[in-house]
């Protein structure tokens, strides 16, 4: 089983009341997080306590994903100094970036080719086009659930290929269609349709969005192009399970 729950879907800086990309990850016995942007920790706890979270994902260092890690190093150092009955947290990213402060927090290093068991998830990572390095995440389960998180990048058939069969598919859309293009190592709606065409996910999770505008129209032009899946727009809290 696999739980996704939006925490934070907006793209460079949160709307009022939302945040910056930030999904929790849940399994029959195991919670991680992929990202942590802005406003996102507070965001989190309004739903859950963050002391049962042990594993966050950085998918790469651009503050609308990685602002809330620092603060969430410090939330763990509260959390024991208090006596709370919590472990340290742990970060799987590229780089350190000043994470490690033991013992309330540590680091693993990823790439592309690492592959990780964390609980009952096995967790395999793809180098996507973007701007600065950033993979994109896959996350099954022991039954063959599968999860993927595009992370920022423009479209390739590499991300095609990493994203084929997905039970659950959040592909970043920074654009309205016809808008942006992939020199930024962005998305828009256009090319969220062909990944989705091609990549055939069950569900289709629309985040990483335009601060500015009318997200039903992204939302409306996708579900007209894709018919396989169904197609959600991101919001706070949304949740879907496998």
């Amino acid at each position: 089983m696999i739980k996704l729950t939006v925490i934070g879907e907006c793209s460079g800086a949160p709307l009022a009341s939302h945040a910056t990309s930030c999904y929790l990850v849940e399994g029959e016995s195991t919670s991680l997080i992929l990202d942590m942007g802005s406003a996102s920790l507070s965001l989190l706890k309004v739903i859950r306590s963050f002391d049962g979270i042990e594993h966050v994902v950085v998918s790469h260092f651009h503050p609308d994903h990685s602002a809330d890690c620092a603060v969430a190093v410090y939330d763990r150092l509260i959390a024991m100094q208090c006596g709370r009955d919590v472990k340290p947290l742990v970060f799987h990213a590229l780089e350190e970036r000043d994470l490690t402060l033991p013992p309330y927090s540590g680091f693993v290093k990823i790439d592309e080719c690492s592959r990780e068991e964390i609980g009952e998830f096995s967790i395999s990572y793809m180098k996507s086009e973007h701007p600065v390095d950033c993979l994109a995440v896959k996350v099954q389960d022991r039954d063959g659930h599968t999860l993927v998180y595009t992370a920022d990048g423009a479209l390739t058939d590499r991300l095609v290929s990493f994203s084929s069969g997905a039970d659950i598919l959040i592909a970043e859309c920074s654009f309205y269609p016809d808008m942006g293009n992939g020199g930024a190592g962005h998305m828009n709606a256009n090319d969220v349709c062909t990944l989705a065409v091609k990549a055939e996910p069950d569900c289709l999770v629309l985040s990483h969005l335009p601060v500015y505008g009318d997200r039903g129209i992204i939302s409306d032009y996708v579900r007209k192009r894709y018919e396989k899946g169904k197609v959600l727009l991101a919001s706070p809290y949304l949740e879907v399970s496998i």
